[in-house]
C-alpha cells in the first residue's frame, strides 16, 4: 500500500511522529508485524501521474490491512523527497539521542508552535492519493489506485457515516475495518473518491 497526500500534518500526527523517531520501521512479514530500519524500503510508484519516489513507513495499514484481507506480507509506502529519505535513514542512528525528554519536549513545543493542522480552504484545494497492489506466489499482481479528498476531511466524513450505520444496527460489535464491515466499495459512495483498477 501507498499513499501520497497535500496539505500537510495536524499537530496529533506530528506529535505521533516525533515519538516514533526512535522506535524504527515496521511491515508484517508471514503475518506477524515486524520490525525493520526506519526508510527500510524504498520504491517508485505511479499514482496517477507519474512514477514518485516512496518510502517504507510504520503506518497503522501494517495491522489494519490484515484484518481485512488476510494477506500476511503488507509493506506501507508513502511519498516524501529524497532529503527526508535521507533524514529518516539518519534517524537510524541517532534515534536514542532524538528519544531523549528534553529533545522530546523541544520538537514537541515547535510543533504547538505551528497551526493545528491544514486550515479549511487548504483541505478544500488538496487531496490524497492511494495506491494498493496485490502480487500470489506465482507473480501475478492486481493494482488500484484511488483518488480522496484531503486525507483529514475524508476521515472526518467516513468516521461520521461509519457512526450513523452502526447507530442503524447495519454493523456487528467488536473489533473490525471499515471494508470489512461495510465492504470494498464503501469508500466510493463518499464526493470527490474516485478508483482505477488496474489489470
Amino acid at each position: 500500500l501507498a499513499f501520497a497526500g497535500g496539505g500537510g500534518f495536524s499537530r496529533g500526527t506530528a506529535t505521533t511522529m516525533v515519538e516514533s523517531l526512535n522506535r524504527g520501521g515496521a511491515v508484517r512479514c508471514n503475518g506477524v508485524v515486524t520490525t525493520v530500519p526506519t526508510a527500510w524500503k524504498t520504491r517508485e510508484i505511479d499514482f496517477g501521474n507519474g512514477p514518485v519516489l516512496t518510502v517504507t513507513i510504520p503506518w497503522g495499514d501494517v495491522s489494519t490491512a490484515f484484518h481485512t484481507t488476510g494477506i500476511g506480507n503488507i509493506e506501507v509506502y508513502t511519498a516524501v523527497p529524497p532529503a527526508l529519505i535521507r533524514s529518516m535513514r539518519l534517524s537510524r542512528h541517532i534515534g536514542w539521542l532524538l528519544a531523549l525528554p528534553p529533545v522530546q519536549t523541544f520538537l514537541k513545543s515547535r510543533i504547538k508552535a505551528g497551526p493545528p493542522g491544514p486550515n479549511a480552504q487548504t483541505r478544500d484545494t488538496t487531496e490524497s492519493r492511494i495506491w494498493g497492489q496485490v502480487r500470489n506466489a506465482t507473480g501475478h499482481a492486481a493494482t488500484a489506485r484511488l483518488r480522496t479528498l484531503n486525507g483529514y476531511t475524508l476521515t472526518a466524513m467516513t468516521a461520521l457515516r461509519i457512526v450513523q450505520e452502526t447507530l442503524a444496527g447495519r454493523a456487528q460489535p467488536g473489533f473490525q475495518t471499515p471494508a470489512r464491515v461495510f465492504g470494498a466499495d464503501f469508500i466510493l459512495q463518499f464526493d470527490g473518491v474516485r478508483r482505477e483498477d488496474i489489470r
